[in-house]
């Protein structure tokens, strides 16, 4: 044997420094071949220990860890591999293997890894605003990555991804859009807007790198980064408009960022979805908002909107011009709050777009309030309003600081009144100051020639001429503001300390990160799936329907599935007939002789002989036929270990032959959680004779029934194509006929024996 000469020549040479690393590389290599997997990682170890600059060493560990299906590890070793060998083309090709043979869920695991990394690495900040637990961690990467875009399964897509961040490493933006993925899933709502943001701000400043460039060197850089922003703004708007009803919705915020998605990704599917779906809860006048403030953040950037996003209801405003807003506030003595209906809001607003020429979409009626008092307009304001001193966004219930600062030139000049009410409004004039201008002096001075609607007068009384207070003021974004401040405020309640985007260092202190509002329900908590080795397999994608399949025939059974327990005490699977069950924690090297099973119809006991250390036990959902059951133990672990086969009492089948789901159990142990009915395919492959001979009459029956079905079904087909047919050529030959098209005997025509019909 090949590794018996390997080791005769390390006990030859023990203290031999030269040459050493191969020779545990090579007898690592045929402990491989040999399948004594465990041994073959050991020397592999000890051999990088020894040489950890030679890539064989790598190739090794990764060959041997592949034997014992630890993917993961396996793809860690190839990828160390890969640098040290200078990019090798078989290394290649062997790490695009090891990383196909992973299931989901270790892809997952894997790219966790990679943003844990990240962090560890203080390129990104750690999540701080909300967390979950590790269970849930991973099915939330499982449910992201078991997503479909455009007909593609997203899992193969995050194959090739993977591939590129082991050989590349995980830039800080796509370190915050991966996590940002993972607590959408896991409803962290508000931790995902900080991961977006963050994504944000860095995109951006790069975008403004790429563009700064010469064209020839920047366009297609410029492109790619684009398409990341366009997807850190597209998570960024799920973070915001979240699911139906929950208490961090924010829909207005969502269609800002989704609108700057689409800009960036017109031909983006998905984002145009859930913009529409975003829009729908909106009001026309929040859509007006929206896409004004959307052009004013695109302008901040130093950008054009590529996609014209109201159809010229809001032109976008030039680069080099400024940005103007008009907040006026007017008293109406006579009108009451309950006169103020649709009506009154429609014709003074369409008062003043007609006065200086503008879409009505451009007037907003920011707030409505009873009496005369000091209500200035930015007080009311119902917008998500961007700050030209910081470029932040506010919330509705917040005061812009933009408009703070002159608050006090807009107040009333009159006494507070309880009497009357007071409406203040906005008019959003783009680069047009000049107009606003003169509508600001109008109000002032003569309102009665403004708004002159009769029908408004008669709703709400005329207006007080003495208490307008209008002002234009520049809400041009980026005046006092530095270039690199995010174009959009996640959320207010992100801690002060992470406000930053350079990494910064981590506080030892440990601090307990609060949890999501809602919950994301875990199946797999108190069990798994897993081979008969313990490794997962692939999990099935399940039917709306909690469907299963079902197989009656051995040969056509798919892999064994098992059920483990979290606690990993035992591993079990079953048939109609029987169960077969491993007893885990029964220790390695044990003798079976020690052991001491019990089986009785509805309880089983497996401890020690000696010591009496119970090593499972427990009451069994249904009832066994002690006499058919049996165990063994071989003396080792998992399948090598302590195993039992019980046989089922099916007494459920004497009442009902012909529901073979009878046979099922949902859990092994009354104290056990239930297993889903869809977790993995049913075998009944192992009926009752009896009941299976009974199965096999009811199916050549149906399948009888089946096959003169089939022949009628083709049949009727046949007839329904022959009637199609000639409908078909009967439709023809008159519509030949309609035009005097058809082929006549030329002869028949000489001889005047047919003549053609006249046109009628």
């Amino acid at each position: 044997m090949a590794s018996c000469r390997y080791s005769d020549s390390l006990q030859a040479n023990p203290d031999s420094k030269v040459g050493l690393h191969r020779l545990y590389g090579n007898r690592s290599l045929a402990y491989t071949r040999a399948q004594h997997y465990h041994e073959a990682v050991a020397d592999a170890e000890k051999c990088i220990e020894l040489a950890p600059q030679w890539p064989k060493g790598y190739w090794r560990l990764g060959m041997a860890l592949l034997g014992l299906k630890q993917t993961l590890q396996a793809i860690q070793a190839f990828a160390e591999c890969w640098c040290l060998d200078h990019g090798s083309s078989d290394t290649q090709k062997q790490l695009h293997a090891a990383i196909q043979k992973t299931t989901t869920e270790q892809l997952g695991s894997g790219i966790a890894a990679l943003v844990r990394k990240a962090e560890q690495q203080q390129l990104i900040l750690p999540a701080e605003v909300e967390a979950v637990g590790e269970a849930e961690q991973q099915e939330a990467w499982h449910r992201h990555l078991s997503t479909d875009v455009d007909g593609q399964r997203l899992v193969e897509v995050y194959r090739k991804l993977y591939l590129h961040w082991l050989q590349h490493s995980m830039a800080p933006s796509t370190a915050y859009i991966q996590r940002d993925c993972m607590h959408l899933q896991a409803k962290c709502y508000l931790q995902a807007r900080w991961d977006a943001q963050q994504a944000v701000n860095l995109l951006v400043t790069h975008l403004k790198a790429a563009l700064s460039k010469e064209p020839s060197q920047g366009c297609s850089k410029a492109e790619v980064v684009e398409q990341q922003l366009a997807e850190a703004y597209w998570r960024l708007g799920q973070a915001f408009s979240t699911e139906a009803h929950h208490p961090d919705q924010d829909s207005f915020k969502a269609a800002k960022a989704l609108s700057c998605a689409m800009d960036l990704a017109p031909t983006n599917k998905a984002v145009c979805q859930e913009l529409q779906q975003v829009k729908n809860l909106l009001t026309l006048e929040q859509l007006a908002q929206v896409i004004q403030e959307v052009y004013n953040e695109v302008a901040m950037l130093g950008l054009t909107l590529k996609t014209p996003l109201a159809h010229g209801i809001l032109e976008a405003p030039a680069k080099e011009d400024h940005i103007y807003r008009l907040e006026a506030t007017m008293w109406f003595p006579q009108a009451k709050l309950t006169s103020f209906k649709a009506a009154a809001r429609l014709q003074l607003r369409t008062c003043l777009a007609h006065h200086i020429q503008l879409p009505v979409m451009k007037v907003t009626i920011e707030g409505i309030k009873s009496g005369c008092s000091s209500m200035p307009a930015a007080l009311a304001s119902l917008e998500t309003a961007v700050s030209p001193a910081d470029g932040k966004g506010t919330s509705s219930n917040q005061v812009p600081t933009a408009t703070a600062a002159h608050t006090a030139a807009v107040e009333p000049a009159v006494q507070p009144s309880s009497s009357g009410v007071t409406v203040a409004a906005h008019v959003q004039l783009g680069s047009a100051k000049e107009p606003g201008q003169q509508l600001a002096a109008a109000l002032q001075t003569v309102p009665h020639t403004i708004l002159t609607d009769g029908e408004m007068i008669a709703a709400i009384g005329a207006i007080d001429a003495g208490s307008v207070q209008a002002e234009v003021i520049d809400v041009t974004p980026g005046l006092a503001c530095d270039s690199s401040s995010p174009t959009m405020q996640a959320d207010n309640s992100v801690p002060p300390q992470q406000a930053k985007n350079t990494p910064q260092e981590v506080s030892q202190e440990l601090t307990e990160v609060p949890k999501p509002k809602l919950q994301m329900v875990v199946p797999y908590k108190e069990y798994k799936l897993v081979h008969s080795d313990g490794t997962a397999p692939e999990r099935t994608r399940k039917h709306p329907f909690c469907m299963s399949r079902v197989h009656y025939s051995a040969t056509e059974r798919g892999e064994e599935v098992w059920a483990q327990l979290a606690d990993g005490s035992c591993r079990w699977r079953q048939t109609s007939s029987t169960i077969t069950l491993l007893c885990l924690t029964v220790p390695d090297g044990t003798p079976a002789k020690q052991l001491h099973v019990t089986l009785d119809p509805y309880f089983i006991r497996v401890a020690h002989r000696k010591s009496g250390e119970v090593y499972l036990e427990g009451k069994l959902e249904r009832g066994i036929v002690p006499e058919e059951s049996m165990w063994e133990h071989g003396g080792g672990v998992g399948e090598e270990g302590c195993i039992l086969y019980l046989h089922k009492m099916n007494l459920e089948l004497l009442r009902r032959q012909w529901q073979h789901s009878e046979t099922w159990w949902s859990r092994l142990f009354h104290h056990h959680t239930a297993i889903q009915w869809d977790d993995y395919d049913k075998d009944y492959s192992d009926l009752p004779p009896q009941v299976m001979q009974e199965h096999i009459k009811r199916e050549a029956v149906q399948d009888v029934d089946r096959q003169l079905e089939s022949s009628e079904n083709a049949e009727r087909a046949k007839l329904q194509e022959q009637d199609r047919q000639r409908k078909q050529k009967r439709q023809a030959r008159l519509q030949m006929l309609r035009s005097e098209k058809y082929p006549l005997d030329s002869s028949r025509m000489q001889h005047g024996s047919l003549k053609r019909p006249e046109a009628v």
